[in-house]
């Protein structure tokens, strides 16, 4: 499956109450301080996608095997728990940090 087909199309996140699992590399960031930005606007995060995870974050650097048809396991798993009815949605890392970056909580660049 085409990662395009996977993601949700101008996605409205919200974080308080919500569980976030984030999979892949990030482009300029640190995995740890993405983390930290989901707490701190009252989200969870979790290292294992399940049934009750809300937003599955795809790392852009760690996504163009995906257009091969070999994702992650963490992908895989999150596409059979989506076909068995969880309503977890698959979020573009450029969709996250707009909404970070809006909510004025985006962590500093790496390089």
């Amino acid at each position: 499956m085409k990662p395009d087909l996977l993601y949700t199309t101008n996605p409205e996140i919200s974080f308080e109450g919500k569980s976030f699992c984030l999979t892949g590399v990030f482009d300029g960031y640190k995995r740890t301080d993405l983390e930290h930005c989901v707490e701190g606007n009252g989200g969870t995060f979790t290292p294992n996608v399940s049934e009750g995870t809300d937003y599955l974050v795809i790392g852009s650097k760690g996504t163009r095997c995906c257009s091969f048809a070999c994702c992650t396991r963490v992908v895989e798993k999150a596409v059979e728990l989506k076909k068995h009815g969880a309503s977890l949605e698959f979020i573009k890392e450029s969709d996250f940090l707009r909404v970070l970056g809006a909510s004025g909580s985006l962590p500093e660049q790496i390089l």
